[in-house]
């Protein structure tokens, strides 16, 4: 599991070197919906990037989130023992801030860091399964020995 994850946070460290996420272009058969990355990084902050094929990025958004919720939570927790203990509740008051902030933080970068990872990486899957078939005209005139000869056909080029 670990190499899994190892070798496709490689793959986007790699395609975000060749790949600009603003020139991207959708088609059909891209394998990551940019969209559906975003939304669902909004709701549990990491699951994007784990849907857009880096799980080791989504892994450290999540664990990153789960780690300011663990703040919020003990310092509001620290307030209430507090308040129980006749003191004005601002005990935890430092760590509650740090810690909604910190959650908040991480939820938006994680959002806009899904969309990008999910646009460079179908870019780069784009590229790697790039099938063009073109057909053009073909006109070709020559001369023999004072005889014009006009040939036309069709041309096919094909890049896998």
């Amino acid at each position: 599991m670990l190499f899994i994850t190892t070798v496709s946070n490689a793959q986007y460290k790699v395609n975000k070197t060749k790949y600009d996420y603003k020139m991207y272009q959708p088609q059909i058969g891209d394998p990551y919906n940019p969209g559906v990355a975003g939304l669902t990084s909004f709701l549990i902050p990491g699951l994007g990037q784990m849907i857009a094929g880096e799980g080791g990025r989504g892994a450290a958004f999540l664990g990153g989130y789960a780690g300011c919720m663990v703040l919020l939570f003990v310092g509001s927790g620290m307030s209430a023992a507090d308040i129980e203990e006749g003191g004005d509740g601002t005990t935890g008051l430092g760590l509650v801030t740090v810690g909604a902030l910190g959650a908040l933080a991480v939820d938006i970068w994680a959002i806009v860091d899904a969309v990008r990872v999910s646009k460079v990486n179908n870019m780069a899957f784009q590229d790697k399964n790039k099938t063009s078939l073109k057909v053009m005209p073909s006109v070709i005139t020559s001369d023999y020995i004072g005889k014009n000869k006009v040939i036309t056909g069709l041309s096919l080029q094909v890049t896998f």
